[in-house]
């Protein structure tokens, strides 16, 4: 069985109605893009609890119903390959706060799904994510910014979105 590559990031996709909420990032990678919420996972902590603390960091909302959507790995993009947890949750409100990210706005599924203000893997996993698929791993390799090649494929098994990170790669 192939190695996963380091998953140390997870990335968040919260819902309103019809709305996404996603980050006009300030910061590489991924600057000047609309993204999900989200950040590296610490030491000890779990893909499924980063995800809570970051989405409360990042917006504020305490959220307790996170849906797992899968695992998203890369190739040859701007920061070394690896890999992140993908996540969506629902909240009630569409109340603001000011982050340190970057600027949050909400936004039509369509604009997440295929707007090029949007990061370009995003229309890639969002609208399986959001249609409730299966939880799947998904694949990109870039070649000088652009996606060259990508897979979806069946969630590996080792796969644990409770299981505390220590660092170094997935077996």
């Amino acid at each position: 069985m192939e190695i996963l590559p380091s998953l140390t990031f997870t990335v968040g996709f919260i819902t309103q109605a019809d709305k996404v909420l996603l980050l006009l990032r300030k910061k590489s990678p991924n600057k000047g893009k609309w993204n999900g919420v989200g950040g590296h996972i610490e030491p000890g902590e779990s893909p499924y609890r980063c995800m809570q603390r970051e989405i409360m960091e990042e917006t504020s909302f305490y959220v307790d119903n996170l849906h797992f959507g899968g695992i998203l790995t890369w190739t040859g993009f701007e920061i070394e390959c690896g890999g992140l947890y993908i996540f969506t949750s629902k909240v009630n409100s569409q109340s603001l706060i000011a982050c340190q990210e970057g600027e949050l706005a909400w936004h039509p599924l369509q604009f997440a799904f295929s707007d090029p203000a949007v990061v370009d893997n995003i229309h890639y996993f969002l609208p399986p994510v959001m249609s409730g698929k299966a939880a799947a791993h998904y694949h990109f390799d870039y070649l000088n910014g652009s996606i060259v090649k990508y897979e979806n494929n069946p969630l590996p098994d080792e796969v644990d979105i409770h299981a505390p990170y220590w660092g170094g790669r997935s077996k």
